[in-house]
């Protein structure tokens, strides 16, 4: 069902041609800048970003003229100073999973964007935002995998940025040579802790940067953090005895498991729930063996959304899933898997959804302490609020519990 359009907000991010801003490193630190734009801009910005958006604070935010165009530069997640125009129109997503990040930056519209992976359509048809931003289906496909690059294709789509991955240091230097401005996103492996809670308010923070819009966000990520903290209040009430053992299956192919080891995602997301994580012992995407799996034996099993798993708990709990055997596992037996349709994306991954995804897992995780939880008005009001979209009845049922393709 789409939505009414935040009109106004609209209009001042298009008319915004020349002003930029830095991020700041925690909620009580204020800065200002200077800009050559008539429209006003805020001064402070609170926020609870960590260190990352601190180092994005130092850039002075110079304005040049190049070839004629008015620019200003950007401190990204990768410690790159990049000269990016003032005016933005076309825009390349090379791998960073952003799009519905992207959208909630633009309170539910995605515009600008010419080119992405292909793959990256499959992915969204399976959540709401296929109906959120349909225009996304309008970019051209660069590559179809996402761990693809092709810049012949993105340098004929003419952007005038390109967002990628800062932890790929390959593509990195590809799109350094195109001359193209390419401004790195931090995923895995940057120099702060890869907790989605807080990534997707460093990427949120990022585009401010590279907008000349400081502050845009600063109500989005107050609300969500209440969210955060109501949950989080009622997480630590719940009693030790009472923390099931868990796995994150993070993928399956041709019969080897890969599941969230420490210091992935999903390592975070289970930190933030205070549970074991049984695959800590491994590190990052780790490939492991059902053995292993049979052995740590988890009480609580969470499938990896759509995009990185084809799976769904019905297949794992009716022993459906080929090459593997999964019927032993205490998880299984209790019918304790689970999976959400909730990111628009992945909601593995880093992504606006963030604090509806850490309370839609402590509700799973703890379904006697959050009975009183209102999860679905909290979606429902987070999604028209925000992305001024109503969720319908068969969204919903997507998110509360993904069991159908």
């Amino acid at each position: 069902m789409k939505k009414a359009r935040f009109t106004a907000l609209m209009v001042g991010a298009m008319i915004a041609l020349s002003a930029c801003g830095g991020n700041s490193a925690n909620i009580e630190k204020k800065s200002s800048v200077t800009q050559n734009t008539s429209v006003a801009q805020s001064t402070s910005s609170k926020n609870s970003s960590s260190s990352m958006m601190s180092s994005s604070n130092q850039n002075e935010n110079m304005i040049s003229e190049v070839k004629g165009m008015a620019t200003h530069n950007v401190v990204d997640h990768g410690g790159n100073t990049v000269e990016v125009p003032n005016e933005i129109n076309r825009i390349v997503i090379d791998q960073i999973p952003i799009l519905s990040t992207y959208m909630a930056y633009f309170q539910g519209d995605a515009p600008k964007i010419v080119g992405f992976a292909g793959s990256f359509k499959d992915i969204i048809t399976k959540t709401a935002l296929k109906n959120i931003a349909p225009e996304l289906f309008k970019s051209s496909d660069t590559v179809y995998a996402q761990s693809d690059l092709n810049i012949e294709e993105i340098i004929k789509l003419k952007p005038d940025v390109i967002f990628y991955n800062a932890q790929n240091k390959e593509h990195a230097e590809i799109l350094k040579k195109s001359g193209i401005p390419a401004v790195g996103f931090a995923t895995i492996g940057a120099s702060t802790p890869a907790d989605p809670i807080e990534r997707y308010k460093e990427w949120l923070r990022l585009l401010e940067d590279v907008f000349g819009e400081k502050g845009k966000m600063d109500n989005f990520i107050a609300e969500g953090d209440k969210i955060v903290a109501d949950v989080t209040e009622r997480i630590a009430k719940v009693d030790d005895k009472d923390r099931p053992d868990t796995m994150i299956l993070w993928k399956y192919a041709n019969g080897v498991p890969m599941v969230a080891g420490k210091g992935s995602f999903g390592d975070f997301w289970l930190q933030r729930l205070k549970v074991k994580n049984l695959a800590g012992e491994t590190k990052g995407f780790a490939q492991v063996s059902m053995e292993q799996i049979y052995k740590w034996n988890p009480s609580l099993l969470f499938l990896d959304g759509p995009g990185l798993l084809d799976m769904i708990p019905s297949d794992v709990i009716e022993n459906k899933v080929e090459g593997a055997d999964f019927s032993t596992i205490k998880a299984v037996k209790d019918k304790r898997v689970y999976n959400t349709t909730l990111g628009m994306w992945n909601w593995f991954t880093p992504n606006p959804d963030a604090p509806l995804v850490l309370a839609w897992m402590a509700s799973r995780t703890y379904p006697e302490q959050f009975k009183d939880y209102p999860l679905e008005d909290t979606i429902r009001k987070y999604y028209k609020d925000f992305y001024g979209y109503d969720v319908t009845d068969e969204e919903m049922k997507g998110m509360l519990d993904y069991n159908e393709r």
